[in-house]
């Protein structure tokens, strides 16, 4: 499975070198990822080498490379985060592929987070086919080495990828099953509420994507970044619920989580469309200004374009029409080049002026006190 060809067309299977190239040729207005460009390349380097020359003499004597400083999995596995999260993907992907080769022989945990984490790299660029074979090996490899937080993450990343696709009922039951085969463990189980999270919001039921969020939180045993996430995610539905103050408070709560740039564009934005909810149009003009920076220095095609296009209704609803459009007709051609169509139907609305309105939502008692706990905190 190390080797697996990319089966989108992107092309994540390359040399280190190579691998940062093609980083910067898919984002033109990006000259380095950050600062740590020189660190990330000397390091991959290394790890590349010392693979391919132990791989080349005798494979057995990749094992060995475990006991060095630079193949410790806690510390490489955050170096490879570092690149995911700055946008350098492939670059990522390939230094995982070569720890890999070490991983799989002296380190199955670390083995694990890595397939897992090329899953993730292969869907958040495009590469549905590569991440749906990735999160199948995953979920084999999960089961046969006894992880069962990467068991339950296996099945929801299949969720994710069928969810994608159009289909959030089926998503839900993934995540379900992942709840159930990775035995309760709080992690999978928090993520899967995530998700399930998401594909209610995605089906209409806002009560139960209130709800799911919530018990996310609750498990106590989410990250940084996914707690994040989810604060982000409740905020989008305590606006939709006409609770504008919670949202803000949210949002702000998300922002001091974690600074990691997904989390960040997705915060800002909602925190956008919150401030102008409540017609604070300084408040949405500094969102702007701090969801345009991270925009600047990453390369997450996704969520940026989703931050910008909801951007741009932000400031349909504090009166800067013109500036509303020229964002959305940017949004709107870099949402076709990859083919996101939700981007491209926010943002034609925004082109036509015609944001309907959108009634205020009726949420059950459970999703009621989910909120009025977003607006105590």
């Amino acid at each position: 499975m190390t080797a697996a060809r990319d089966l989108d067309g992107l092309t994540l299977m390359c040399d280190v070198l190579s691998a940062y190239r093609r980083d910067l040729e898919r984002t033109p207005d990006v000259i380095t990822f950050g600062t740590q460009d020189e660190r990330w390349l000397r390091e991959a380097l290394r790890v590349e080498r010392l693979v391919s020359q132990s791989d080349a003499r005798h494979p057995r004597q990749l094992s060995r490379l475990s006991t060095q400083p630079l193949f410790r999995g806690p510390r490489l596995l955050a170096l490879a985060e570092q690149m995911e999260a700055a946008g350098a993907l492939t670059l990522a992907f390939a230094t995982l592929a070569s720890a890999r080769r070490v991983w799989e022989r002296s380190d199955v945990e670390s083995c694990g987070i890595a397939i897992f984490r090329q899953a993730r790299i292969c869907r958040t660029s495009g590469a549905t086919h590569a991440a749906a074979h990735h999160y199948a090996f995953l979920y084999s490899y999960a089961t046969r080495h006894r992880l069962p937080e990467l068991r339950g993450r296996a099945l929801v990343g299949q969720g994710l990828l069928v969810a994608l696709e159009g289909n959030p009922a089926a998503g839900c039951r993934w995540y379900a099953k992942a709840r159930s085969v990775s035995g309760g463990h709080p992690v999978a189980s928090a993520v899967a509420y995530h998700a399930e999270m998401n594909a209610a919001l995605s089906m209409g039921d806002h009560s139960a994507a209130l709800v799911a969020g919530w018990h996310a939180l609750e498990t106590g045993a989410l990250g940084r970044y996914d707690e994040a996430g989810v604060l982000v995610n409740l905020a989008s539905l305590a606006l939709r619920a006409g609770h504008a103050g919670a949202a803000l408070m949210t949002c702000r709560r998300a922002i001091r989580r974690c600074s990691h740039p997904r989390v960040r564009l997705g915060a800002f934005a909602k925190g956008a469309m919150a401030a102008a909810a409540l017609g604070r149009a300084r408040q949405v003009e500094r969102f702007a200004s701090q969801l345009i920076g991270v925009a600047a220095r990453v390369s997450v095609p996704f969520e940026e374009l989703e931050a910008r296009s909801e951007l741009a209704e932000a400031f349909v609803l504090v009166g800067a029409e013109e500036r509303a459009r020229r964002l959305a007709r940017s949004a709107k051609a870099d949402a076709q080049n990859h083919g996101f169509a939700t981007v491209i139907q926010r943002c034609d609305r925004v082109l036509r002026a015609t944001q309907p309105a959108v009634p205020l939502l009726t949420l059950s008692t459970a999703a009621q006190r989910v909120v009025a706990e977003l607006a105590a905190a």
